[in-house]
């Protein structure tokens, strides 16, 4: 009994002092084109993947207006990964305004309103939406030795003309083609020695952000066959801190721009995941989650952990949505890791609880005593 009392004096005190408004969706209308195949005279399947493909095709409208040209490569590489995480999550409402079959084709018309809000966080997160200009400038400084052991490339010590090796010319048109900033050598250097740190000067003259160094090397190992290794290293130049390192070795008889091609394939992602996180950790971009309280029997053990949580940092705002029995659930706006907000709630050992995080949604499970 005094349980529920305490309960039903929680919920007062939460209805006059912690109830704020709940975010309007940033909804967004537009009429789309799906089609779908006809397969054996199943319309209902038909119908299913053109709604599917007018789905798809409505993100992507959205999206491209938040991405820039620049990335928008990048975008439809990995939009397919949102799409198949949210399912139908965005959509507020759809309606099919026509159905048109041709042959074993169906297509519809559909107007759909979806709640732009997920996609535009997400967007944010991997640093699509930062213009080519504005992404940190990088140089490559890599040492190609080879094919043939007195065959060395280094642009920086070159007399005359400097240009990029053939490897350097691959990956930087790569990291270009997804949009990322990669200056072009600098007509002017002087020699550094092996050993010094004045290949960052070097790049910091040349007004480079990062420093990709590093080497890359084609040894002989039998006939045509011979072995790549490459070994890199990305620094910031603000701090001279290594941000990541990378090495990969690949034997084969491959034409060079083919070994070259397959090297770069096996490095990029893990050096455009470093670039974003130094971009994200300079301006933390600010990201919707869900937070669900459970358990909750006193009204001093809830407010707890809202003040421990709005005294971090990370932390922009709580905004309760719901309340279903002794489980409260809010919209939370962060910087950061969801993960490592919880993670740093759990040290405050407010009470005894249950903390983790499930995709988009972090969960604390008071234990009842």
């Amino acid at each position: 009994m005094r349980r529920g009392q305490r309960f039903s004096a929680l919920i007062l005190c939460l209805t006059l002092f912690l109830c704020s408004p709940i975010n309007v969706f940033a909804e967004t209308s537009l009429e789309v084109f799906g089609v779908g195949a006809i397969e054996e005279d199943n319309l209902a399947k038909a119908e299913q993947s053109a709604l599917s493909d007018a789905f798809s095709k409505a993100l992507l409208l959205v999206a491209l207006r938040y991405v820039p040209n620049t990335s928008s490569f990048d975008l439809a590489g990995i939009l397919p990964d949102y799409m198949a995480s949210r399912g139908m999550q965005d959509i507020i409402q759809y309606q099919i305004n026509s159905r048109i079959r041709q042959y074993d084709i169906l297509a519809l018309s559909v107007d759909i309103k979806l709640d732009e809000e997920s996609l535009r966080d997400w967007l944010y997160s991997r640093t699509l939406t930062v213009p080519y200009e504005l992404r940190p400038k990088v140089l490559l400084m890599i040492s190609s030795y080879g094919p043939g052991e007195e065959d060395l490339h280094e642009w920086w010590n070159m007399k005359g003309k400097k240009t990029y090796s053939s490897f350097e010319t691959e990956l930087s048109g790569d990291l270009m083609q997804l949009g990322e900033s990669v200056l072009e050598v600098p007509r002017k250097t002087r020699s550094i020695l092996g050993g010094t740190r004045e290949d960052i000067e070097i790049a910091e003259a040349s007004g480079a952000d990062l420093l990709l160094s590093g080497t890359i090397t084609y040894t002989p190992v039998l006939d045509t066959l011979y072995e790549c290794s490459i070994d890199l290293n990305l620094i910031d130049i603000d701090t001279s801190t290594l941000l990541g390192s990378w090495s990969v070795s690949h034997r084969g008889d491959f034409a060079l721009d083919t070994m070259n091609s397959i090297m770069s394939d096996e490095v990029i992602k893990p050096i455009r995941s470093r670039i974003a996180h130094k971009m994200l950790s300079s301006s933390p971009v600010v990201m919707k989650k869900i937070l669900c309280i459970e358990g909750i029997r006193e009204y001093v053990t809830y407010q707890a952990f809202i003040n421990a949580l709005r005294s971090m940092d990370s932390m922009v705002s709580t905004q309760i949505t719901g309340i279903k029995g002794h489980t409260i659930c809010h919209n939370i706006r962060i910087k950061g890791s969801l993960f490592d907000i919880m993670e740093n709630l759990k040290r405050e050992q407010i009470t005894e609880a249950d903390i983790l995080v499930e995709d988009e949604t972090a969960y604390i499970r008071i234990i009842d005593k």
